[in-house]
């Protein structure tokens, strides 16, 4: 019997959309198997209330970071680096530079003179970013920060990357220097919430054009249905999800030999097009969690 790659008819580079929606045509709901055996992920109205009070009409639009904390963090050169930050075990060896009350960021909308934190408050949110319990079995030495200043550097947002001003924090074991943000709280969206979506979706310029790559059907084994599928959407007025619907499921015209019909595993995705009700506008693209994903273009 072929063994299915498809484990999920739905997984958007931009995250798979899961939710509790109502029977497709062919009564497969969702989280349901298809005849051929693919698992539909839909797009589930509820997650969108996750996103209900989110400001769409603020200027500037707030800033939505993706992962689970505002930290740049692009690698280390041993394992002792790494778990020190992990545990929020830093060394302060330089001075903390003063800083400006104010900064000047491009943002998607536009750029905005906002309110700027001291490089003692960027220094404190890496050290509250750890947890002392993490790796409780290893006993770091401290990640030594050796030179803290002012520069720029990129974050991931749901907008795709923004380069920001930020506080660069070099240390002696990470490849490129820790950076957090100089921007306020205020611009941002929840910091708290954790965001870990992919890349895949795009806008066209009439703002309701709408790409998404997600998962390609592969060829059935013989004796294996048929299925074709059609992206499918969900709005609100603050948020945006997409899934995947069964329109067609037709039996091959013979059984066939099923034992030498291998599946090669690989993840194959395609792009589907998909018009909203409404320009996306500020809204906010999310997966199957409710969890913010990226949009480009």
């Amino acid at each position: 019997m072929r063994i299915r790659a498809l484990r999920a008819a739905v997984v958007v580079l931009l995250a798979a959309v899961a939710g509790c929606a109502p029977p497709t045509a062919t009564g497969v709901r969702d989280g349901g198997m298809t005849p051929g055996g693919v698992t539909l992920v839909r797009a589930d109205p509820a997650v969108l209330q996750q996103w209900a009070d989110f400001p769409v009409q603020r200027t500037p639009r707030p800033i939505v970071v993706l992962g689970d904390t505002r930290i740049r963090v692009k690698g280390f050169s041993t394992d002792n680096a790494k778990i020190a930050l992990m545990q929020g075990k830093l060394a302060l060896e330089t001075a903390l530079p003063e800083g400006p009350e104010t900064v000047e960021a491009k943002l998607t909308d536009g750029t905005f003179t906002l309110p700027a934190i001291s490089a003692r408050q960027a220094y404190d949110v890496i050290v509250a970013a750890g947890d002392p319990g993490a790796a409780a079995d290893v006993d770091p030495a401290p990640l030594r920060i050796t030179k803290v200043a002012a520069g720029t550097a990129e974050f991931r947002t749901d907008r795709g990357e923004l380069t920001l001003p930020a506080w660069l924090f070099t240390a002696v074991e990470t490849t490129q220097p820790l950076a957090v943000p100089m921007l306020a709280e205020s611009a941002f969206w929840r910091l708290d919430v954790p965001n870990y979506g992919g890349g895949g979706a795009s806008i066209a310029a009439d703002g309701v054009t709408l790409t998404v790559h997600m998962m390609k059907t592969p060829e059935p084994c013989p004796g294996m249905p048929t299925e074709r599928f059609e992206a499918e959407v969900a709005e609100s007025a603050t948020a945006v999800t997409v899934g995947m619907r069964l329109v067609e499921s037709s039996p091959a015209a013979a059984p066939g030999r099923r034992g030498e019909c291998v599946d090669d595993l690989v993840h194959r995705t395609q792009p589907y097009t998909i018009r909203l009700a409404q320009p996306l506008g500020n809204r906010v693209l999310v997966g199957s969690d409710g969890a913010a994903v990226v949009k480009q273009g």
